[in-house]
């Protein structure tokens, strides 16, 4: 968790990362997962526009623009997206957000999955499919 951590800060820079997990610090521990969720996304996104034009194999640069490339990668739960998990898990640990939650239901689900999905989807408008 630490090294995708460290690759997130290197993608980024070391401003944008302090500044970025000062933020999720303070709106994430008492934030709405849908809420939450797309600020996790945009800042993927925001890392994904950082990237250089080539990517190390099994890198989580590469598993961002996979991701973004093949968003049906993260519905299979791929090594990209177990990859980005990993990354937000982390994330929400050192902004004390709970990542595993469980809804009013009973049903478990978690932050970093609806992250993904989310940025995944990030350009998705079917209604201009029609």
């Amino acid at each position: 968790m630490a090294k995708l951590i460290d690759e997130f800060r290197e993608i980024i820079g070391d401003q944008h990362f302090l500044s970025l997990l000062a933020f999720l610090k303070d709106i994430g521990p008492d934030a709405r997962t849908h809420r939450i969720c797309v600020v996790i996304a945009s800042i993927l996104r925001f890392a994904v526009k950082q990237l250089p034009a080539h990517c190390e194999d099994g890198s989580l640069s590469q598993a961002l623009l996979m991701l973004d490339e093949q968003p049906h990668l993260a519905k299979e739960q791929s090594d990209e997206f177990e990859m980005v998990f990993g990354l937000i898990d982390g994330l929400c640990c050192e902004a004390g957000i709970l990542n595993g939650r469980e809804s009013a239901q009973g049903e478990n689900y978690s932050i970093s999955e609806n992250a993904i999905l989310e940025y995944a989807a990030w350009y998705n408008m079917p209604w201009e499919d029609y």
